[in-house]
Order: C-alpha cells, then sequence, then structure tokens
C-alpha cells in the first residue's frame, strides 16, 4: 500500500488546483482540463484530456475518463 502513497499525493494536488480553476472559473466554465494522476508501466505519468460542453454534464464526463483511467467504473466510461 505504501506505493499508493505518491500517487495519492499527486491526485490530491491535482484535485486542489482543478477545484480552485473552477471556483473562479464559475458556471461559466465551457472546458474543463483534467489531469489524472497515474502509473504506466511502473512510472508515474500524468494523463490530461479536454472536456467540452455543459458544466455538469463536463464534469460527469471528466469524472467518468478519470476514473476509467485508474481502473475504477471502467464499465460507466465506456458506455457513457
Amino acid at each position: 500500500m505504501s506505493e499508493l502513497g505518491p500517487q495519492k499525493d499527486g491526485m490530491d494536488v491535482l484535485e486542489a488546483w482543478l477545484d480552485r480553476y473552477t471556483e473562479r472559473a464559475r458556471p461559466s466554465i465551457i472546458a474543463i482540463l483534467h489531469l489524472v494522476a497515474a502509473s504506466r508501466g511502473g512510472r508515474p505519468v500524468i494523463l490530461v484530456n479536454r472536456f467540452e460542453g455543459p458544466t455538469a454534464e463536463t464534469s460527469v464526463q471528466a469524472g467518468l475518463w478519470a476514473s476509467a483511467q485508474l481502473g475504477r467504473r471502467a464499465g460507466a466510461a465506456e458506455g457513457g
């Protein structure tokens, strides 16, 4: 479990940054730049994807994409 420490710390930093960015943009935001800290082949990576559209729908899309990248709810991300 100690291997998850740095990844979790990275995710916390990215989540805090994204929260502050979203607060400044308010509901008028039409694009979300979503970053995910992950591990691929034993190496740390940051995955980036841009989502556009109404805020609520865009947030859901970004969350499903991030979950799929981390190996969670992959079926929901592929089906939506």
